[in-house]
């Protein structure tokens, strides 16, 4: 099984026994798309692939919030393929990344421009795991 170390709001988690707390099964599989969503694509040198463009391609445009969160959905979508493929490179290799930790299908993607302030967006992902679980995740972001 593989694991990361637990985030909360950006920050490492410590676990009861005093050492990092570290994240398994679905609940990696959240915290993977929550860090795919909210990296800037191209901000991380090493892996300039890894990443999202919504906060890149949303900023300064005057279109309708409808068309905004249809393209921001059709950015997420793309962002989550791309992580399903970092998955399948992981079995390959010698990771074990275990079916509860891996995108079979992404289901439903909604996106909502917060209409006080149109820079926060919700974003809500329900994906498909191999281990044919649905995994829902829901995040705002400040665009």
């Amino acid at each position: 099984m593989s694991f990361d170390l637990k985030l909360q709001n950006g920050d490492l988690q410590i676990s009861n026994t005093n050492d990092i707390a570290k994240v398994e099964g679905s609940d990696k599989l959240k915290q993977d798309i929550i860090k795919i969503i909210s990296t800037p694509i191209g901000s991380n040198p090493l892996f300039p692939w890894y990443g999202s463009p919504i906060n890149q391609s949303l900023i300064g445009t005057a279109f309708s919030s409808n068309f905004i969160s249809n393209l921001a959905s059709v950015q997420l979508k793309a962002s989550l393929e791309n992580l399903q493929n970092i998955q399948k490179e992981q079995a390959k290799g010698n990771q074990i990344v275990t079916p509860q930790e891996q995108i079979a299908a992404v289901q439903d993607v909604i996106i909502q421009r917060n209409t006080e302030d149109p820079r926060f967006f919700k974003i809500m992902l329900t994906v498909l795991s191999k281990a044919f679980r649905q995994v829902q995740t829901s995040l705002n972001i400040q665009i």
